[in-house]
């Protein structure tokens, strides 16, 4: 399976950039975070690329900072359970803290949905947590239940190809873990990866996926899906891109998806409607590489902490052996809003955990 992965790896193309060659391609000058990015809790993931390569980020003089659209999110009800309790910290980009300092993670050596509690405790497993194999992504909601997407890493054999596709939902009150929605598509042998990045919104109640559902090294079939929690309605936001992380900010009165791109160092954004579906172009908005990330990396994670935007970075390329969960590869980098110039500009340059 190792050299199966491997031969497939160097089959995809990468979105040429033409662009590229006449960057600065000086790393900015690390500044002193406002936030701990190694610690990061958090308080209560069609058009063609081609198109941009130029890469003029789009700015309109005077837009409002970006606001987080995450803050109603709820602890979930099963951690008040007595064996239940401690603490511990947000440690990576398949890592979640919960207000009360647990931390629900999918990168450990369990398999499935782990809950860790402190150091000096095993971390807690739901007997239906590995029910899907192992996990990447994840999130939760107002009402505290929890969202996550199988993502498989070494082998095929705790995630089959059928799963990818699927998103399970813990439910707050009983930890009982089931498959939730199942989005449009199917994977397919040179492309095991689903489900890349989570978000959850409070404004609509929207659970946003970035998905490479389909994908071939010729043919992007990704994009953006919209989940409303409020009637399980699934609505395609962005179609033929490929996509990891995902965020939704609110600027004013307008709401921005941003979308980590998978086969490029890029974010993107696109503004959204009252329903959360796309209501305009995708325009260009974050360069990684001007962040210190290399060409092969990606942001597979994207969240606000303090009006810092920060992107988990880790190198992707559809291939198991490198594979969207593993941690040990993650770095970050973070931007904070130029209220001037109306962008964001690098405050910490991408960086390893370790």
């Amino acid at each position: 399976m190792r050299e199966r992965a491997h031969t497939l790896a160097r089959k995809w193309k990468h979105v040429k950039r033409p662009g590229r060659a006449r960057r600065q391609r000086e790393v900015p000058r690390l500044v002193p975070a406002a936030v701990g990015i190694g610690l990061v809790v958090v308080t209560a993931f069609a058009l063609a690329v081609a198109l941009w390569r130029t890469y003029s980020p789009t700015t309109v003089a005077g837009m409002p900072v970006p606001e987080t659209t995450d803050q109603c999110r709820s602890t979930p009800q099963f951690t008040a359970d007595p064996a239940v309790f401690t603490v511990a910290s947000d440690q990576g980009a398949g890592t979640v803290s919960v207000p009360g300092a647990l931390a629900l993670s999918t990168e450990g050596r369990e398999k499935g949905l782990a809950l860790i509690t402190g150091e000096a405790q095993a971390p807690y497993q739901h007997a239906t947590w590995d029910d899907a194999g192992y996990l990447g992504a994840i999130t939760y909601d107002r009402d505290g239940n929890i969202y996550a997407a199988p993502t498989p890493r070494l082998s095929l054999v705790d995630n089959p190809l059928a799963g990818v596709t699927t998103l399970w939902r813990v439910a707050s009150a009983t930890a009982e873990m089931r498959p939730f929605v199942t989005l449009p598509g199917a994977a397919n042998e040179r492309n095991p990866f689903g489900v890349l990045g989570l978000f959850y919104t409070c404004d609509n109640n929207t659970l946003y996926a970035g998905t490479v559902i389909g994908s071939t090294p010729s043919n992007q079939q990704g994009g953006v899906v919209a989940v409303h929690l409020s009637d399980g309605v699934i609505h395609r936001v962005l179609t033929n891109l490929d996509v990891m992380g995902v965020l939704v900010v609110r600027q004013g009165e307008r709401l921005m998806l941003y979308a980590g791109l998978a086969r490029s160092p890029d974010i993107v954004a696109v503004p959204l409607d009252e329903q959360g579906l796309a209501a305009g172009p995708i325009t260009p908005l974050i360069d990684l590489t001007l962040a210190g990330a290399t060409p092969q990396e990606r942001a597979r994670k994207l969240r606000l902490v303090n009006g810092v935007l920060v992107a988990d970075l880790v190198p992707f390329n559809f291939s198991l052996q490198s594979s969207a969960s593993g941690s040990s590869q993650l770095r970050r980098a973070a931007w904070e809003w130029d209220t001037v110039a109306s962008r964001w500009v690098v405050q910490q340059a991408a960086t390893s955990d370790s």
